[in-house]
């Protein structure tokens, strides 16, 4: 897993992106984050994920927010 925190997350478009702690943006989403609802998805929040390579860039998939652990 890799941890870094949402930088930025459009609600009413259901995506976003975190950084890790390294500095790297990862897309995701909302359908990614496990056991949250939309609305539980707020910028800064601290999560773990895992990375996959995709056509487009990087994806982040199992994302789970700290406090929801």
């Amino acid at each position: 897993m890799i941890f870094g925190r949402i930088k930025c997350y459009f609600q009413s478009r259901g995506y976003g992106y975190i950084e890790d702690f390294s500095g790297r943006e990862v897309y995701f989403y909302y359908t990614s984050v496990e056991g949250a609802a939309p609305c539980d998805i707020v910028n800064g929040a601290s999560v773990c994920f895992e990375v996959i390579s995709t056509g487009i860039g990087l994806e982040a998939q199992h994302v789970k927010i700290s406090n929801m652990l």
